[in-house]
């Protein structure tokens, strides 16, 4: 018969008491970043075109034969992105550039994901929700977004032609 050691539950619960009395409180408010009413209406405008577009039958009718519409590439010093108008929404495919790892003599390191970024076109709060972020890669495009202004015919224009805009950005986080 296996028997547990003396005192086992107080030293377990214990120890337990010790990990959450060190947790802290968090603050439940995110800072937002500080932006211009210009700033935040040209980012209000970007999401709602290339929503707007989006939504159109003529995009639709494409993706329902292609299914990946790319038209945006975006450089900035800590990734790089692409924006595609997909079944699903917008997807947003990304590298992040992670820096040197010195465990790893010195290799750089590189994280590539994929992302659905409906959310941030698709309701009214998407630009409160884009300049509360951390992530850096949408830090980057919400800084190409609040810089640019990027025109319903421009997108349009690459679309037909089955180009990308490009744009090279430096993140300011």
């Amino acid at each position: 018969m296996v028997k547990a050691p003396e005192k086992f539950v107080d030293e377990y619960l214990n120890h337990e008491k010790g990990l959450t009395g060190k947790t802290g409180r968090r603050s439940s408010k995110v800072k937002m970043r500080d932006v211009s009413s210009v700033e935040l209406a040209r980012l209000k405008q970007n999401l709602q075109t290339l929503w707007g577009i989006y939504r159109t039958p003529e995009i639709q009718k494409i993706l329902s034969k292609k299914h990946n519409i790319r038209f945006l590439n975006v450089e900035g010093r800590n990734a790089c992105l692409n924006l595609s108008y997909v079944d699903k929404g917008i997807l947003m495919v990304y590298e992040l550039d992670m820096g040197n790892k010195t465990e790893l003599a010195g290799a750089r390191i590189y994280k590539q994901d994929e992302l659905l970024i409906n959310r941030y076109f698709a309701h009214g709060k998407g630009a409160e929700a884009l300049l509360k972020t951390t992530d850096v890669a949408i830090q980057t495009l919400v800084d190409v977004l609040i810089n640019n202004e990027i025109s319903e015919i421009c997108i349009w224009d690459v679309v037909a032609k089955g180009d990308q805009i490009n744009i090279s950005a430096v993140s300011y986080f």
